[in-house]
């Protein structure tokens, strides 16, 4: 046993006192390397978020300045103008265009996304199914989505012509006429949405599809046990565990939709008259055609809030408990 005033016993108490002071230092150099281990993922990807997040606010931050200024690229001027921009789609020269385009949004973007999502899952419903040449069809169901858009509206663009259109020569023989589908405003818009859906529908069947085929059997097989009906499987079984990918789809489709804009260029060019000019295809002639960058840039900052509204809606119920 060392004397308590021996040179080898005051060593010992200076590097126990060095490492009592140390070991906090220690301990919370652990504990950050833990808490970057356990979140490497998350920080890996700051970096690449941050940049996107740049690159998509610079053009909605120079939009909303835009937005209250008179600024044109033909004289070069600017100046404020306050929500003078915003006045003119209520009361004003383009109020009656501008209000159009946003009834006509409303009506693509609703009507469109509620006919997609019915019939997508009732497709990813049949997808899913364990049947002999099931993966032929899948493959074929999942072809529009491979088939470039411009090339694709083209085709429905000669489909649909009223006197050389396949669609009309049935309808001729049938005896129901040659209907005018792209040039008439009672049936415009809805054969867009029926355009638009040839993609729409089977991007959120092949989602769902997904979903479905990675359900837990044994739920399913306990409902088929105590004699559950198909529907009411679907309903209390199906539906609650493939909601997060649905709402993904839709969402998906949702801002899709939005800025659908090369359909309607090439089939319809928003006519006839406005039947089928939408706010995103508004914005475009108000902008690069008409010349007004700030009413175009106010239409565009109304096109980002009527689209964050429902996000924010299916945002949260994608966050509800079960």
């Amino acid at each position: 046993m060392r004397p308590a005033g021996s040179p080898a016993a005051l060593a010992g108490d200076e590097l126990g006192g060095r490492g009592s002071e140390q070991a906090p230092a220690r301990r919370s150099l652990r504990r950050a390397r833990d808490w970057a281990d356990r979140r490497f993922f998350v920080l890996a990807a700051c970096p690449a978020f941050v940049l996107v997040a740049a690159v998509a606010a610079f053009p909605i931050l120079l939009s909303s300045w835009l937005s209250f200024t008179n600024y044109t690229p033909v004289s070069q001027s600017l100046s404020w103008a306050g929500i003078g921009n915003y006045k003119q789609m209520i009361s004003g020269p383009n109020a009656s265009f501008a209000q159009s385009a946003i009834t006509n949004t409303v009506i693509f973007v609703g009507g469109g996304l509620a006919f997609e999502t019915v019939l997508g899952v009732l497709f990813a419903v049949i997808l899913a199914r364990p049947m002999r040449g099931m993966m032929f069809f899948r493959a074929l169901f999942f072809l529009p989505l491979m088939i470039n858009v411009v090339a694709a509206t083209i085709a429905w663009g000669a489909v649909l012509n009223t006197s050389d259109g396949w669609v009309n020569y049935f309808t001729h023989i049938l005896g129901l006429g040659m209907p005018n589908w792209l040039g008439s405003s009672y049936t415009a818009m809805p054969t867009l949405i029926l355009v638009d859906s040839w993609t729409g529908v089977p991007l959120i069947a092949v989602i769902v599809m997904v979903g479905i085929l990675v359900l837990p059997r044994a739920p399913l097989e306990a409902a088929r046990v105590d004699g559950a009906s198909a529907f009411a499987m679907f309903r209390y079984v199906v539906l609650p565990g493939v909601r997060p990918v649905l709402i993904f789809a839709v969402m998906f489709r949702l801002v899709s939709m939005f800025g659908q804009f090369a359909e309607i260029q090439l089939l319809t060019n928003g006519g006839p008259g406005l039947a089928t000019t939408v706010l995103n295809f508004f914005v475009y002639e108000q902008s690069f055609v008409n010349g007004d960058v700030a009413f175009g840039a106010a239409l565009a900052v109304v096109l980002v809030l009527m689209m964050a509204a429902p996000l924010v809606v299916l945002f949260r119920i994608a966050r509800r408990e079960y």
